[in-house]
């Protein structure tokens, strides 16, 4: 029976060694860490549990799949309110119906809703008139936007809605990686305006807050049960913590993984799931080529700050769950999540009220020099500027993830593919992780057993 390593104790890594396991095979996680789970992390504040990272995934086919096999699909729970404001000239707005990936198909609901100027709707609605389709190459979501839509679209709905849940920036943020839906509107209709009503029309586009889901209790369970799943299948020493992978280099039919304090350990095949910098360390005497495009990779780091508020302090807007902050507002707040109204199983007992503010920016962000005291200083002014509170937060956390998540410059699949071409040499070993094709949990699902399957067909006799 073939011994697979996979090296990345996050997301994917659990779910690459539990589909390699259904498999057959012999499986042996490594994960530099004390913890396994990533940036999927539940702390509990205030009695009551919180996200330090994610607090729910896109109900996509793999991950619900994933969450049936190992008996937790019947313990997935919707948020109990979603819809999203901008915070928009000093207000809070809410985020009209129609609104696709910050593209707007009736841009005379932004205007209604303020957030489009007259001039700024007026442009909008021209995109019908503006040649097309997209032809050629990658671009930046920046130029397509700005081209067909004008730059208020950009700078007040495309920003906060595409770029700024990615911590990116829209200028060299690429249009094929970050959205494959746009990019596919853009080059298959003269129009993105009409390609957005016809599919809604016709239910592929639906406009509406997409179906998220969370494991009653936190979102670390989804980690604790697969975790507990593979152990139950392979036996305890399948996972090993506190261990991480130094270099990956090539043997007779196999791989050898140095591990760092500990002796080589030899695996037949070889699942990487690390954040690209790592992985291209890690590869870095399988192939050159592949460690150097690896490496190439930017990432961002990001904050979060969770507040809790005594009882009736906040004064939350209806039919919410939190703001969204375009980037030219100038603050450094890029969202906040009024948590235990989304999640009301989350909500202390006396009725406090749970905020979850999110900060960070590709490159130089200033907010993140400061220390813990001082963030969470400054973005209590914030969302005091937003919300209007009427007591001070009686208890504040702040959490840091360095380098978290991937930035999709223009080019980025164009870079994937060098990265795979510089590895067909070693059939064994496949990467998956937030670099590629897709930052979402639903996305690290889904390329993890894409991973799986390919070394298990390699591995074939």
């Amino acid at each position: 029976m073939p011994t697979v390593a996979v090296v990345g104790g996050g997301v994917t890594g659990l779910t690459a060694a539990w589909a390699l396991a259904q498999a057959g095979s012999e499986v042996i996680l490594l994960e530099a860490r004390d913890r396994l789970g990533g940036v999927i992390r539940t702390d509990h504040l205030d009695g009551v549990p919180v996200e330090a990272g994610p607090d729910a995934f896109l109900a996509g086919d793999a991950v619900v799949s994933l969450c049936s096999s190992v008996g937790l699909k019947e313990d997935l729970i919707s948020p109990d309110v979603f819809g999203a404001y901008i915070w928009s000239g000093g207000r809070l707005r809410r985020l009209p119906p129609g609104v696709v990936l910050g593209l707007p198909a009736w841009p005379v609901q932004a205007l209604r809703a303020g957030l489009l100027s007259p001039t700024g709707a007026l442009r909008a609605a021209a995109e019908v008139l503006v040649p097309g389709p997209l032809k050629g190459g990658d671009v930046s979501v920046e130029a397509l936007v700005r081209r067909r839509f004008g730059r208020e679209v950009l700078d007040r709905l495309v920003d906060p809605l595409m770029a700024g849940r990615r911590a990116g920036h829209t200028d060299d943020m690429s249009l094929q990686a970050a959205d494959a839906k746009v990019d596919g509107l853009a080059r298959s209709h003269r129009s993105i305006l009409l390609g957005i009503r016809r599919g809604r029309r016709s239910g592929e586009l639906s406009g509406e807050p997409p179906p998220f889901l969370a494991p009653r209790g936190g979102m670390e369970r989804l980690v604790d049960v697969l975790a507990r799943s593979l152990r139950g299948r392979l036996g305890p020493g399948c996972i090993r913590t506190g261990a991480p992978v130094t270099r990956v280099s090539s043997r007779r039919e196999g791989f050898t993984l140095d591990l760092q304090g500990n002796g080589p350990l030899d695996a037949d095949g070889v699942v990487v799931c690390l954040p690209a910098p790592r992985a291209a360390r890690v590869l870095l005497n399988l192939s050159g080529d592949a460690s150097r495009e690896l490496e190439s990779i930017p990432f961002a780091s990001t904050a979060v700050a969770t507040f809790v508020y005594p009882p009736a302090s906040c004064a939350l807007p209806p039919h919410g769950s939190g703001f969204l902050v375009p980037s030219s507002e100038g603050r450094a707040l890029a969202a906040c999540t009024w948590y235990s109204v989304k999640w009301s199983a989350s909500a202390p007992a006396d009725g406090g009220i749970v905020l979850r503010a999110f900060v960070g920016r590709a490159g130089i962000d200033p907010a993140l020099s400061l220390d813990d005291d001082g963030l969470a200083a400054l973005l209590e002014r914030e969302l005091g500027d937003a919300l209007r509170p009427t007591a001070p937060p009686r208890l504040a956390q702040v959490t840091r993830w360095e380098d978290s998540l991937p930035q999709y410059r223009v080019g980025h699949p164009a870079r994937v593919a060098r990265i795979e071409r510089a590895l067909e040499g070693h059939p064994r070993l496949a990467l998956a992780g937030a670099a590629y094709r897709g930052s979402g949990i639903p996305d690290c699902v889904a390329g993890a057993e894409v991973a799986a399957r390919r070394v298990l067909d390699a591995l074939a006799p």
